[in-house]
């Protein structure tokens, strides 16, 4: 079972995720009452829907962010980080709210272990009809979460037991994931069971293991208990551990143990197999968005980075430049042709705009109509590029645009020819992801934007004007003509502009 954990107050509280679900907001009838401004009454609900835990926004006036990203509904996996005002809420996958190792508190008197290898089978025999069963069971699952739980399961209908855990590592902790019967208490286990089985490779079956009440003799002989424990290998490394116990001396075989063995690496070789089925789809979902609106390469690293890290990088202030190019009188030209002509023409046009666009690494940010919005510099990876070289790369992007949007023109008919316009501007922007996990937009806002957008309204037909800025980073590469200063649209203050005539030989 699920939980989250949000820190109130300084206080660090956790909630477990149920099928009743956790309601999110400021009112006081809320499961987690969030205290601020910010916070909408009824701001947001997790809940439960297939053993997945999904977030669900209420409607909220600031909205619900998942690793970074906003959202409205989203699937919740383990790790991700909720942000609701200035709250940070964390989701955790696990069954219950802790495992401790202990053996004060639990701690094996006898124990057989054995070694055991990751592609070792029994060797008993083993009813090979029922082990085909439970290995076409577990093939056929793809989701981590089903998969756990089909596991225990399984080992339980084999080895009966009063307690069954099974649990993964992540980084240096043990996070129970499936814990039979349920419970929202932590869990000892015995440290010297659990150190056999992760760091030994070793299936451990305890001959008489016992919990520890102050040296109580009458309370230990009722408290003794037997265990199996046994770990989850793959690739000669163990990933977690699946452990059984019940009370009394006695109570589990070395046929057992040995039968646990196999499903254990039956089972190590599936959950491994779905996480990275899981991870390769999330991977490939976020590079399929991002190469909606960026050039491959900037598209994997962006990919890379979010794989890493498991989210994306806060909104950065940058230094870029940004390109706006607009069609002249496309309306007009539509009227002359029929709906799908115009959108296939225009579908053409911003093909040939986007590929130069992406050849110079740079960022779609949107089409806007027969409009295209273009950044160079944004999102950053490395902080060893010059705003100079953005300033370069949009303004040569702008000048093979120009040479595409001719050739474009020489394979059409005359009816279909039209001009476009394209304004630059290099300056400070604010820069961030937007959307969900599914659709993600990425876009910068700041008077630099503003002032692109207005230097394409002023250029000449299959023109480009810059500001000064860019000027100022490419006037000794490019032949530029000084256009003096013009009182742009929506602009105080007039700005001094400059046409782009070509590159310098």
């Amino acid at each position: 079972m699920a939980r989250v954990s949000v820190s109130i107050h300084n206080e660090q509280r956790s909630f477990a995720v149920t099928e009743q679900g956790i309601s999110i907001g400021r009112a006081l009838d809320n499961e987690i009452v969030l205290n601020d401004v910010t916070v909408s009454r009824q701001h947001a609900v997790i809940a439960l829907r297939q053993h997945e835990a999904y977030i669900q926004d209420l409607g909220s006036r600031n909205g619900i962010f998942v690793n970074r990203l906003r959202v409205k509904e989203s699937l919740l996996n383990d790790g991700d980080t909720i942000r609701i005002g200035p709250f940070d809420i964390h989701f955790e996958n696990r069954a219950v709210q802790s495992v401790v190792l202990d053996d004060k508190k639990y701690f094996p008197l006898a124990a057989d272990v054995r070694e055991i290898q990751s592609n070792e089978l029994p060797e008993f025999a083993l009813d090979l009809k029922e082990f085909y069963r439970i290995s076409k069971r577990l093939d056929n699952l793809l989701k981590v979460n089903d998969l756990l739980e089909a596991v225990m399961d399984e080992v339980l209908k084999l080895i009966p037991a009063h307690r069954g855990i099974l649990l993964l590592r992540r980084g240096g902790e043990l996070i129970p994931m499936i814990v039979y019967p349920p419970n929202q208490n932590d869990i000892t286990l015995s440290s010297t069971i659990a150190h056999n089985a992760l760091e030994g490779n070793e299936a451990v079956l305890t001959r008489d293991a016992r919990l520890d009440f102050a040296g109580s003799d009458s309370i230990i002989s009722a408290n003794i208990r037997s265990a199996i424990c046994v770990p989850l290998i793959s690739e000669s490394k163990s990933i977690g551990l699946i452990y059984l116990d019940s009370p009394g001396r006695d109570q589990f075989t070395e046929q057992q143990r040995d039968l646990l063995a196999a499903l254990a690496n039956q089972a190590a070789i599936n959950i491994q197999r779905a996480r990275l089925t899981e991870e390769l789809h999330k991977q490939e979902q976020l590079l399929q968005n991002l190469e909606r609106f960026m050039s491959p390469n900037v598209a994997k690293l962006v990919a890379s980075y979010y794989s890493q890290h498991g989210q994306l990088w806060e909104p950065q202030e940058l230094i870029v430049s940004v390109l706006f190019a607009d069609v002249k009188g496309f309306s007009t030209l539509s009227e002359n042709l029929s709906p799908r002509e115009a959108q296939d023409l225009l579908n053409e046009y911003l093909h040939e705009m986007t590929e130069v666009i992406f050849h110079h690494s740079g960022t779609l940010d949107k089409y806007i109509g027969d409009g295209i919005m273009a950044l160079f510099g944004a999102p950053r990876l490395s902080d060893t590029v010059e705003s100079d070289h953005n300033a370069l790369a949009a303004v040569q992007a702008a000048l093979d645009m120009i040479t595409a949007h001719q050739k474009l023109m020489a394979r059409l008919d005359t009816r279909k020819q039209f001009e476009f316009r394209i304004g630059i501007n290099t300056g400070p922007v604010y820069a961030g992801f937007f959307g969900t996990r599914q659709r993600l937009e990425y876009t910068v806002i700041g008077d630099t934007v503003n002032t692109a957008a207005r230097l394409e309204a002023a250029a000449n037909p299959n023109s480009i004007l810059i500001g000064e800025a860019t000027y100022q980073a490419i006037s000794n590469i490019f032949n530029i003509q000084e256009m003096g200063e013009l009182q742009l649209k929506g602009k105080t203050q007039r700005v001094r502009a400059y046409m782009v005539l070509g590159r310098s030989s």
